[in-house]
Order: structure tokens, then C-alpha cells, then sequence
């Protein structure tokens, strides 16, 4: 993909990240620097790609879920990453997840070990236009109400990478309207899974360093460790 293009995905993306409403092209005209004819052919072409798509006439564009596992892709993570200066990352589960709902755009965290099942940001996540339809507030709440079902359809790295499962990548049935990023780190030789669920328009670019690096100092600390059961033995790490 040209840059051009590429920097008109991007856009679409991330303004509909933001709004939850479809991206026209005098939107994205005003701060790209390109015409609305250039962009509503870019557009077109993005669409016939599978990218975008239209959700109703006259309306601007929404990225499909091939368009939003093609920025999660190509986006550069921050290697750079810091905590906000008021975060202290011994201050308990709960901040920890409240930091990770904010950063994701008011999804749902959790924390799941084989001795607790935390989460956070249920009534945020609820709240949202995405969950208008009764029927997509029931199966998101079939999902909270099984994490542990949810968890253990997923597959982690050994390497503490952050996976990311947009719609219908989800292995769980209830998660195919969701995505969720997440990430398994040893603790005393047992799993603890720490992520996020919600809407397909979560806030990856901030989500997914947040949570690599949250990984990688938890795993240093004694702050979630405890004695495990082996409640979590069908999680395994991929890669051995």
C-alpha cells in the first residue's frame, strides 16, 4: 500500500476510533492536505480492497476487520512507552486495570489468575454506542460472565507478546462482534492473563504498549503473586 493510501486508512481508523461514526472525506480533507476527490477515490479503492466499507448511502466510511488487522499490523509501537507520571505501579489491581479501560477507550480490563478473576470498566464498556442493540449487550455479557471460558480459547507467546483478536478472529463464539488484546506473563511458574475486551474500535495504538510493558514489570514484581492452584493448566504457551 502507497503512503497516501496508507495515511487515509490510518485516518479513517482512528477518527472512527474516536467517534464511533462513519469518516467523510472533507473530514479527513481538512487536516491531510489532499483533496476530497483524491480521498474519495483513495476511499474507493480502499473499499474495493476490503478495507473500509459504507455502512448505509451517502454516509462516509467505517474500517472493516481486514482494515483493522492491517493498521494493528503496520502501525509502529511505541518502544518508548511510559507510564503517566501519577501511576504507580504498585498501587493494587484495581488501578492497574483502570488504567488499562482508559487507555483502551472505556473497554473492559481483566486480570485473570488460577486464584482470582478481576474486572473493570463493565458499565463504560455498556455505555457506549457500539452496545445500542440489546442483543450485543447479552453476548458481551455472556463473555464477562466466562472469563475463564473466554481465557482459555485464547493462545499466548511464550515471549510475552501482545495478541490482538479483531470480530471474527475471536475463537469464542459470544467475542465474534469484539476484539480483545491480551497478554499471559509467568508468575511463580503460573499464568496471569491481563487485557482488554470491547468494541472492534478499541484504542490499539495506545492499548498494546501499555500492556507489553505492563507485563514485562509485573512479571518482575511480587505485587500479583500468591499461591496458584492449577485451576488454568489447559492455558499453554504457544512456541514450545
Amino acid at each position: 500500500m502507497d503512503s497516501r493510501k496508507e495515511s487515509i486508512l490510518q485516518s479513517i481508523i482512528e477518527e472512527h476510533i474516536c467517534s464511533a461514526c462513519p469518516v467523510g472525506s472533507k473530514s479527513l480533507a481538512e487536516f491531510l492536505g489532499f483533496s476530497p476527490a483524491t480521498i474519495r477515490s483513495e476511499m474507493a479503492e480502499l473499499e474495493r480492497e476490503g478495507l473500509i466499507t459504507q455502512p448505509y448511502t451517502s454516509a462516509g466510511r467505517v474500517p472493516t476487520e481486514k482494515g483493522y488487522r492491517y493498521y494493528i499490523d503496520n502501525v509502529k509501537p511505541d518502544t518508548n512507552f511510559t507510564y503517566d507520571k501519577n501511576f504507580d505501579l504498585n498501587s493494587g489491581v484495581d488501578k492497574i486495570l483502570k488504567l488499562i479501560s482508559s487507555a483502551s477507550g472505556g473497554a473492559t480490563s481483566f486480570c485473570v489468575t488460577p486464584k482470582s478473576i478481576v474486572y473493570s470498566g463493565l458499565s463504560d464498556t455498556l455505555g457506549q454506542k457500539d452496545f445500542e442493540n440489546q442483543e450485543k449487550v447479552i453476548r458481551f455479557a455472556k463473555i464477562i460472565d466466562n472469563l475463564a471460558d473466554f481465557i482459555k480459547s485464547l493462545e499466548f507467546d511464550k515471549a510475552l507478546v501482545v495478541r490482538t483478536y479483531v470480530g471474527e478472529e475471536n475463537p469464542y463464539r459470544y467475542a465474534r462482534d469484539f476484539s480483545c488484546v491480551v497478554t499471559c506473563f509467568p508468575l511463580e511458574s503460573q499464568p496471569c492473563v491481563l487485557g482488554v475486551i470491547g468494541p472492534t474500535r478499541l484504542r490499539y495504538k495506545n492499548i498494546i504498549p501499555l500492556l507489553n510493558k505492563l507485563s514485562r514489570d509485573l512479571s518482575k514484581t511480587q505485587l500479583l503473586k500468591g499461591p496458584f492452584e492449577s485451576m488454568y493448566k489447559d492455558i499453554y504457551w504457544s512456541g514450545e
